[in-house]
């Protein structure tokens, strides 16, 4: 998470807890659940946050400083939400929507897992297929009018 803002829909240190009490106060027993489990493994260590100054410079993670770096190959998931840390996480090159991910990011020192609403030119991963219906179908600005989300996850090693 960030150690301050960067753009206006960075998380925060202290929009953790926020979220954690919003979930534990619904009537979800889903809900309550992932927190209670959440709590446990950010009791244990198992679950941490961090809040490295790099996070808000405009540098690309390909970039990453060497303890931030060692410490990321020490961890078993990385989560980066966003399109500006997808734009990072993939150099902010134009590649073609159909290059594997593997490719793109697969530099990244652990396994990472990527939450995004597209607004931006950049896509990688997509099947031949994907892409041709997403071109037939989808709006001309699709790539960039905020209306879909892409999930992205590459596994280096065991989760």
């Amino acid at each position: 998470v960030k150690n301050q803002p960067f753009f206006v829909s960075d998380v925060m240190l202290e929009d953790i807890s926020g979220a954690l009490g919003r979930l534990k106060n619904t009537s979800s027993g889903e809900a309550q659940g992932l927190v209670a489990r959440l709590e446990t493994a950010l009791q244990s260590g198992k679950l941490g946050f961090e809040t490295p100054p790099f996070l808000t410079t405009g540098r690309m993670y390909r970039q990453l400083p060497n303890d931030l770096k060692a410490k990321l190959t020490g961890s078993d998931l990385a989560i980066l939400k966003g399109d500006v840390n997808y734009r990072r996480l993939m150099d902010d090159r134009h590649w073609p929507p159909t290059t594997p991910v593997a490719q793109a990011a697969g530099y990244f020192p652990t396994n990472f897992l990527s939450l995004r609403t597209l607004k931006s030119e950049l896509v990688v991963g997509l099947s031949p297929r994907q892409l041709e219906k997403l071109q037939k179908e989808a709006e001309p600005d699709w790539l960039i009018n905020g209306k879909r989300g892409l999930i992205t996850f590459l596994a280096h090693h065991p989760v």
